[in-house]
C-alpha cells in the first residue's frame, strides 16, 4: 500500500516550510529577543546552513537508494542491529517533537482561548485527530497542508500592511550592535526548530528525483525561515526589543496590535483560524513519520495497524511529560538544540561513511537514480522563462553564494558597527536582501525542475 504513495515537489516544499514555521511560531521568539534584543532577527542564519546540509544529505540518499526511506536505508547500510539502534535514536527524537508540539498547542489554547477546558481534553482531542489521519496516507495530509499553508503565508505577509501605523523603525537601530556571542547563542538555539526538518527523511521513498528532494527542502525551509525572520522583525519594530522578551507568545501579542477600524479589532481570531490547521498539519506529518519508523522496525510499511495504540500512548506521554508551561518552554528552547546536535550530525556522518564504503567495495549493489543531475528543458519550449536563463547548478550555487554573502554581512556588521553605526545599517540591509534573494533562487531551482519534468 505505502509503496504507491507519491508526493510532488510542491507538497514536499510546503511540508518543509510548515515544519520550520510551526516549530518557531509558538516558542523560542521571546528567548531570541531576550538574548539578542534588536538584533534577534539575524538569529536564523545558522539554521539556513544547517537545513541546506540536511537537504543535500537527503538528496544524496534519494539518488543512491531510490524508493527507500531513511529507516530502510540505515538498516541496509548498518545491518539489522546497527540500523535498529540508529532508527531508535531518530524515533526518540520524533516522539519528543510530537509530544512537545501537542503540549505546546494544548497549553496555548488553554492559556489564551479555552481557559476552563481541562488540559487533558485538549490533548485528547489532538490525539483523536492523529488517529483519524493515521488511517490514511501522507498524501492526504500533504493535500490538506496545500490548502492551509498558502493562507498562512498570506496572513504573515500582509501583517506589515495591517500594522503600518504601528511601525517605529528606530526600535531596531542602531543595527548590529549586540555582542557577537549573543547573536551566536541565539543562532544555536534556532537549530532546535530547524532540526525538525529531519522528519522528511521518513518520506524519501515517495520522491524519485534527488534534485527535487534537495531543492524542495531548500526552498521550503528558506521560505519558513524567511517568514520567521520577517515575524521577529515585525515584532521588534512594533513592540520594541524589551517587552516581547517578557511575553510568552510575542507573535500573538503582535497580532493583537492589529486594529482594522473600531469594528474589527479581533483579527487575532481570524489569524488563529488559519494558524491552527497549519500547526496541526505539522504535528500530523511528524506523527506519520513516527508511524513509518515504528513499522520499519517490524520490517513493513503497514502503519495503520499500529495507529491507535501509538496515538493513545502519545496522549499519555504528552500529559505526563510537562507539569507546566515553563517546563515545556525550557525544553523547547534549550533542550531541543542539544538533542538535535547530539545525534543528527552523528547519523548523517555514519550513513555517509557507510554508503561510501559500500559503493567502494560493492559498486554494483548500490543503485542510483536515472535522473540527470543537471536538468535542462527541451529546446522546443516556446518562450524561455526567468528560471531557464541559468542552469540548475547555477541557481543552486547562486543561493549558496547569497547565503555566504549574508553571513559575511552579519559578521562584518557585528565587528565594525559599534565604531560606525552606518556600517551596521548597510550590513543589515545586505543581510535582508541576501536572505530574500536566496528564497527566490531556491524557488527558481524548484521551478526549473518542474519545467524540465513537464517537458519530457
Amino acid at each position: 500500500m505505502d509503496r504507491k504513495q507519491v508526493i510532488n515537489q510542491r507538497q514536499l516544499s510546503w511540508i518543509a516550510s510548515s515544519v520550520i514555521t510551526s516549530g518557531g511560531i509558538l516558542t523560542l521568539q521571546n528567548v531570541l529577543i531576550r538574548i539578542s534584543q534588536m538584533d534577534a532577527w539575524y538569529s536564523y542564519l545558522l539554521s539556513v546552513f544547517y537545513v541546506f546540509g540536511v537537504a543535500s544529505f537527503f538528496g544524496y540518499l534519494t539518488k543512491t537508494f531510490p524508493e527507500r526511506n531513511i529507516f530502510e536505508i540505515s538498516k541496509e547500510l548498518l545491518g539489522q542491529w546497527g540500523g535498529t539502534i540508529i532508527n531508535l535514536m531518530i524515533l526518540f527524537h520524533f516522539w519528543q517533537i510530537v509530544t512537545r508540539d501537542i503540549s505546546a498547542v494544548s497549553r496555548f489554547s488553554s492559556t489564551l482561548l479555552l481557559h476552563n477546558t481541562p488540559l487533558e481534553v485538549l490533548i485528547l482531542l489532538t490525539c483523536f485527530l492523529l488517529i483519524y489521519f493515521g488511517k490514511s496516507s501522507v498524501e492526504v495530509i500533504a493535500r490538506v497542508n496545500d490548502l492551509f499553508y498558502p493562507l498562512f503565508v498570506i496572513t504573515i505577509l500582509i501583517m506589515p500592511l495591517l500594522l503600518s501605523n504601528e511601525f517605529y523603525f528606530r526600535l531596531v537601530t542602531p543595527a548590529m550592535t549586540m555582542p557577537l556571542q549573543h547573536v551566536a547563542t541565539s543562532s544555536l538555539l534556532t537549530i532546535g526548530s530547524a532540526g525538525d526538518i529531519f522528519i522528511l527523511g521518513a518520506f524519501l521513498h515517495m520522491m524519485y528525483n534527488a534534485n527535487q528532494v534537495r531543492s524542495s527542502i531548500r526552498h521550503g525551509s528558506l521560505l519558513g525561515i524567511f517568514l520567521l525572520t520577517y515575524l521577529i522583525f515585525a515584532i521588534l519594530v512594533v513592540l520594541g526589543p524589551k517587552m516581547p522578551g517578557n511575553f510568552i507568545y510575542p507573535t500573538y501579542n503582535l497580532v493583537q496590535m492589529i486594529h482594522v477600524t473600531d469594528f474589527l479589532d479581533r483579527v487575532d481570531i481570524i489569524m488563529l483560524m488559519v494558524w491552527y490547521p497549519t500547526v496541526t498539519c505539522k504535528i500530523i506529518a511528524i506523527y506519520m513519520a513516527l508511524l513509518l519508523g515504528i513499522s520499519s522496525l517490524l520490517n513493513k510499511r503497514n502503519y495503520p495497524t499500529i495507529n491507535k495504540p501509538v496515538s493513545l500512548l502519545m496522549a499519555l506521554t504528552t500529559y505526563l511529560s510537562f507539569k507546566s508551561s515553563t517546563e515545556l518552554l525550557d525544553f523547547s528552547n534549550y533542550c531541543s538544540p542539544i538533542i538535535v546536535l547530539a545525534y543528527q550530525p552523528l547519523v548523517i556522518g555514519l550513513l555517509l561513511l557507510a554508503s561510501l564504503r559500500k559503493q567502494r567495495h560493492n559498486p554494483a549493489k548500490v543503485s542510483t537514480s536515472a535522473e540527470d543531475t543537471n536538468p535542462v528543458t527541451k529546446p522546443t519550449q516556446k518562450v524561455p522563462k526567468l528560471s531557464q536563463r541559468l542552469s540548475y547548478r547555477q541557481w543552486l550555487w547562486s543561493g549558496n553564494a547569497l547565503m555566504i554573502f549574508s553571513a559575511v554581512c552579519l559578521l562584518f556588521g557585528l565587528m565594525f558597527s559599534k565604531y560606525h553605526p552606518a556600517i551596521g545599517t548597510i550590513c543589515a540591509i545586505g543581510f535582508a536582501c541576501g536572505l530574500f534573494l536566496t528564497s527566490l533562487t531556491t524557488y527558481m531551482e524548484v521551478s526549473l525542475l518542474k519545467q524540465a519534468e513537464a517537458g519530457k
